[in-house]
């Protein structure tokens, strides 16, 4: 005996085939991530009285009842004709205006590109808050934009690769220029800048999400990756600003990225497509229809003065430098780099030269705040003591910014802010020494000197983009010091001083990085040159086993599957059976 699927019942064997409902039958997809399939409901009839049937249409948010419970759910198809051994059960309620039925074709297509829920992308699309109406499309306000900025709208998809300083409202004047233009920008700093600039030219611009009304009516959208659905009913260009930053990459399952919906969108809308990025991503010179560089004079000016630190050949050991001592003694702002967090990120013991590690599982452990050992994977905390010889004495072979902020201070002989997430915005601005994370160059608006204190972590950091996103984050410097003419300098402290990535910000050249990693991944086929996922938790193993068409490695607790494209890729994958065990599918990881 089979259950009975929730939101219709058939009829009992005594019982005759009900005639057809009255009213319009719809087809709605439950808000429920572990239901895969839409259900039929009328439409009440009573509705047609009080106009609420007119506001029924594909994208409306209603609520229903199923399963025994009252849900949300969105309308997929209107005017439907149901199964006549069916009985159907009623909406209970219109609740929105919800995404036009172009985004749920979108959304639709990007649940299979990053195997995930329809339900997780349609949620992406609506409203953040309910809407009644959308008023009228309104007509966008004609832009003056440069004749050089126009140009790359010319071709369906093409990439440009811009100076470090270029903040993309060149470009986007030139897509409002044409129309009702999507803008997207990977942070909401930035989505706030575009928009002061855009309102500033008198256009009429709708800042994603918080105005989803304006951008259902065509107002120029502006927003960050979400905005990628945006509810516009016309789209006549496309610009994604900074196309490499891994902001537009979803942390949590689907990875979805914006900037690959957006380049589909577009392509759906007919519309062009304009990428720009200082560090372009391979995968976007890839898929990119033509590239359009700037003069090579041009470019290489647009970056600052870098000054290189061997430390190879420094006369003592550390990350304290004769060179970075008039750097931080003189006048700032001054942004010091230091990707470590804490006080002392690996210690030995300078009796026996012993790494300090942890007793139970042999990790590396760091210094904590309290003078302790603390164990990074397992909580382990013990005194500072080694545990091979009992020495109290642990010497610090790779410092925190915690501990850097310390040193810092005592050598530039003048206060160090030490940066971090609960740091005052107010606190950030003035002639100051500050040290943080990679964060910092995030939440400064200008530098007179950037320094990367230990610039080898980026290089060697063990992942397959790592030389991009190496040199991306000395791109995101450049910008906050300015071209050469400002005077600013950006100082790179490294191991490694003729690797590709620290030679190209040398030069102020991205096109060094892209040639490189371009012949490493098509020897290993590595994304671009072929397709990755990354399966992990408590059911990974029995998905996994149940695939087959791909090739399949096991990497600690997770497994990468590859294959030669995407549609190999996602052919298997979609078509695996999922266990009731947690199970998290990564397609395009960025964490490799």
């Amino acid at each position: 005996m089979t259950d009975t699927l929730p939101g219709f019942e058939r009829p009992t064997a005594q019982a005759s085939v009900s005639p057809r409902p009255e009213g319009r039958v719809v087809r709605v997809r439950p808000d429920i991530t572990s239901i895969t399939r839409s259900f039929d409901y009328v439409v009440p009839t009573e509705w047609e009285a009080d106009g609420r049937a007119d506001k029924i249409s594909v994208g409306s948010l209603v609520r229903i009842d199923f399963h025994g419970r009252r849900t949300a759910g969105w309308v997929t198809e209107v005017d439907v004709i149901p199964d006549p051994e069916l009985t159907l059960r009623p909406l209970s309620k219109w609740s929105s205006v919800g995404p036009p039925p172009d985004v749920i074709d979108l959304a639709s297509w990007a649940a299979n590109r990053w195997a995930g829920r329809l339900a997780h992308f349609l949620r992406v699309a609506s409203p953040p808050r309910m809407v009644q109406t959308v008023r009228d499309p309104v007509d966008t306000s004609q832009v003056v934009a440069a004749e050089a900025h126009l140009d790359a709208f010319s071709a369906p998809l093409t990439l440009v690769r811009t100076t470090p300083h270029d903040d993309g409202v060149g470009f986007a004047l030139a897509a409002a220029s044409l129309g009702r233009a999507l803008i997207l920008v990977p942070t909401i700093a930035q989505r706030q800048s575009m928009t002061r600039a855009l309102r500033g030219a008198g256009l009429f611009v709708a800042e994603y999400n918080d105005q989803w009304e304006r951008s259902a009516a065509g107002a120029v959208t502006v927003g960050t990756s979400t905005a990628a659905f945006a509810p516009m009913p016309v789209l006549d260009a496309v610009l994604v600003v900074d196309e490499h930053d891994p902001a537009y990459k979803q942390e949590r399952t689907p990875t979805w990225n914006a900037r690959d919906v957006a380049i589909e969108r577009a392509r759906r809308s007919d519309a062009p497509c304009v990428l720009t990025s200082p560090a372009p991503s391979l995968e976007s010179l890839v898929v990119a229809d033509r590239q359009l560089v700037p003069e090579r004079s041009a470019e290489r000016n647009s970056w600052p003065l870098v000054d290189l630190v061997d430390l190879r050949n420094q006369e003592r050991p550390g990350l304290l430098t004769d060179a970075l001592v008039p750097i931080i003694r003189g006048e700032g702002p001054i942004a010091c780099i230091l990707n470590r967090k804490g006080r002392a990120r690996m210690l030995a013991c300078a009796t026996c030269s012993s790494l300090a590690a942890c007793t139970e599982c042999g990790a590396a452990v760091r210094e904590d705040d309290n003078k302790r050992l603390i164990c990074p994977r397992d909580g382990t905390v013990r005194p500072l003591v080694c545990a091979e010889c009992g020495g109290t004495h642990l010497k610090q072979l790779r410092l925190g910014i915690t501990r850097m902020a310390e040193d810092l201070a005592v050598l530039a002989k003048r206060e160090v802010l030490e940066v971090s997430a609960e740091t005052p915005q107010q606190h950030l601005s003035g002639d100051r020494l500050f040290v943080g994370t990679e964060a910092l160059l995030h939440r400064i608006d200008h530098a007179r000197f950037v320094v990367f204190m230990d610039f080898d972590q980026e290089l060697a950091f063990p992942r397959v983009r790592a030389a991009e996103e190496a040199f991306a984050l000395l791109a995101l410097a450049a910008r906050r010091l300015g071209p050469r003419a400002d005077g600013g300098k950006l100082m790179i402290q490294t191991h490694r001083p003729d690797d590709v990535v620290v030679q190209a910000a040398l030069h102020g050249d991205p096109a060094r990085v892209a040639r490189a990693q371009r012949e490493v991944r098509t020897v290993f086929k590595q994304p671009p040159y072929g397709a990755w996922a990354l399966i992990s938790g408590p059911g990974a193993d029995t998905f996994v086993d149940g695939l087959s068409g791909i090739r399949k490695n096991k990497l600690g607790d997770r497994w990468r599957l590859s294959a030669p494209n995407h549609d190999t890729l996602l052919d298997a994958v979609n078509s695996g059976v999922r266990p009731p065990e947690r199970t998290r599918i990564e397609i395009d990881p960025l964490d490799i």
